[in-house]
């Protein structure tokens, strides 16, 4: 890894006649050219246009690097240029898979009564348990960053959720709205991803969980209409199902409401609780794909693809119908072939008549994220593509190469399943599937 104190130095040095927003543009395309490269900034310097070469020339040489097939196509370039610092405290320790483990268990005092308090603590019989008065007043106003985050999984919080019960989804600014309703039974996920928006999302030093189920019940019924909804916005939806033990409860409830479409999504194979009891159709168990390959180097701790489709196996067995998010793909050279071995392995695991859905959406991020993957993930590859910031500011990979992305992947979806519905995820309303 690049020292980037190097390169600033370097740039303040060489290029000292130029103001500092100037020298923070070719301190980022040296770093991120020199990183997509895997070669020494220094060689990249080799080439630049000599002081006191006029800033345009600088940069036009180094975007012409950095963005070559962008720049081919003439299309404009208008990446992010924020200060680049990597500091080696915040890299993740994914050198072995932590097991489940907290350190400590916090519980509210209004649920320390509840049924799952009593299975966690029991699950965890070797963690320290306090009771709090409120999450909210333990904390206090104190602002949590990734070294919390890294930490995370060593506090459990059993809280009492008043108010987030069902939501609507927060697409992106002017993107098509997916009529999804989120239900928040977690905050906070035990896998290691390096795209995940919760790394920028999070404000708290652990893993939340409401403890009171039931209330999220009561919450529906108040509704008085039926919805397609999912826990999956802030957590896995069965990561730790083991430990709160509700997707019983929450397949039995639903059972009742048939025109209610629920959502469990996840990177795991727990499937062993909600599997314990009959399924049903309305209860949609689905998996986040990618290529094996995706899943050893950017999806960390999670099942391994064989896993996750043994798992959507014994899902239909049981009754329940599953779904395939592709999402996000990751472009990379050579991407069709593993994708497309990738659909076919998912329609070869589980038979069209049974998956629900399938939706297709390519990786994205705002530019802090980016700033935080580099951080936690600096060996990571994900970054070394093309990004331009997209219609809601997010940096997403060109028009064309998503266009063609969600062409190719709708045509082999096709190919296995002709009548499965196809949706795409976090996208421009411009961009519609053929």
């Amino acid at each position: 890894m690049t020292d980037t104190e190097q390169i600033k130095t370097f740039v303040s040095k060489y290029y000292h006649y130029l103001g500092i927003n100037k020298q923070q543009e070719i301190t980022r395309l040296l770093f991120e050219i020199a990183k997509r490269e895997r070669i020494d900034y220094i060689k990249v310097t080799e080439s630049l246009p000599k002081p006191p070469a006029r800033f345009s020339r600088i940069k036009d040489y180094l975007l012409e690097r950095r963005y070559p097939s962008l720049t081919k196509s003439r299309q404009g370039i208008r990446p992010s240029f924020f200060d680049i610092t990597i500091d080696p405290e915040l890299k993740v320790d994914f050198t072995l898979k932590p097991p489940i483990q907290p350190k400590n268990i916090f519980i509210e005092e209004s649920v320390a009564h509840t049924e799952m308090v009593k299975r966690v603590t029991t699950h965890f019989p070797e963690s320290n348990v306090e009771i709090i008065k409120t999450y909210k007043e333990h904390v206090g106003k104190r602002r949590f960053g990734i070294v919390d985050y890294n930490k995370r999984r060593e506090n459990f919080y059993l809280v009492r959720e008043d108010y987030d019960f069902f939501k609507k989804c927060p697409c992106s600014s002017n993107s098509v709205f997916c009529g999804y309703f989120v239900v928040n039974l977690g905050s906070g996920c035990p896998y290691e991803c390096s795209y995940c928006v919760l790394q920028d999302y999070i404000n708290s030093p652990g893993i939340i969980l409401p403890a009171n189920i039931e209330d999220f019940f009561a919450a529906f019924k108040n509704l008085g209409r039926d919805i397609r909804c999912g826990s999956c916005e802030l957590t896995d939806s069965l990561a730790f199902d083991h430990i709160t033990g509700y997707s019983p409860l929450i397949v039995e409830f639903f059972r009742h409401y048939p025109k209610t479409l629920y959502e469990l999504k996840t990177k795991s194979d727990n499937i062993d609780l909600l599997t314990s009891v009959p399924g049903a159709r309305n209860i949609i168990v689905s998996w986040s794909l990618n290529p094996q390959k995706i899943v050893e180097t950017v999806e960390h701790f999670t099942a391994p693809l064989a896993q996750r489709l043994e798992a959507a196996q014994r899902c239909t067995a049981c009754g329940y119908r599953v779904a395939f998010h592709f999402d996000p793909i990751i472009y990379y050279q050579g991407w069709e072939a593993d994708y497309e071995a990738l659909v076919d392995m998912a329609f070869h695991a589980v038979d069209g008549e049974n998956v629900a859905w399938v939706s297709l959406g390519t990786l994205r991020m705002t530019p802090r994220l980016k700033k935080i993957i580099e951080n936690r993930f600096p060996d990571n590859t994900i970054l070394d593509e093309e990004f331009l910031a997209g219609h809601d500011g997010k940096l997403r990979y060109p028009k064309e190469t998503r266009r063609s992305i969600y062409k190719n992947m709708t045509s082999w979806i096709r190919k296995r399943c002709k009548n499965v519905r196809i949706y795409l995820c976090m996208e421009e309303k411009s961009m519609r599937l053929e």
